[in-house]
């Protein structure tokens, strides 16, 4: 697709259109891919992390804080990490219009309607599983504390 793009590309999508142009080159071409490649680096690095994390029960009742946002158990660890993973998939899905636009064959100011709520559709469907996880893993420290004291 490279050798047939114009010789300028899309650099600025705004409210009319296309306001930019670039001249066309790897780096201007594939902004969306190197773009989706580094915020895969940041939240595969996040759920690793998440993973890793000595969960709450694993932990002794006298290291126990309510000031560290840590996993509750193991499974809950683990949902967390897949609910990064899962954003991170649909943050690369909602990319796709953007590539969409950029990677046309002709040069025209004009992008339809529906990218911008392509993107904030799947974008916000990436967040429904982690805001999920999160919630899991609150009920699942109210669950733990009320054994705790019990």
């Amino acid at each position: 697709m490279y050798p047939e793009l114009p010789e300028t590309v899309p650099q600025h999508i705004g409210p009319t259109g296309v306001d930019a142009w670039a001249r066309k080159s790897v780096g201007s071409a594939f902004v969306p891919v190197f773009l989706y490649l580094g915020t895969t680096v940041l939240i595969a690095g996040a759920a690793f992390a998440v993973a890793r994390t000595k969960p709450e029960s694993e932990l002794p009742s006298t290291a126990r804080t309510g000031a560290v946002n840590r996993p509750a158990t193991r499974a809950s660890a683990a949902r967390q990490a897949r609910a990064f993973l899962v954003l991170n998939a649909a943050l690369g899905t909602a990319l796709l219009p953007l590539c969409a636009v950029q990677w046309r064959t002709t040069r025209t100011v004009e992008v339809g309607w529906w990218p911008l709520p392509v993107f904030l559709v799947l974008f916000v469907a990436g967040l429904v599983p982690l805001f999920l996880a999160a919630r899991w893993d609150r009920l699942a420290k109210r669950r733990t504390t009320r054994w705790d004291a019990g």
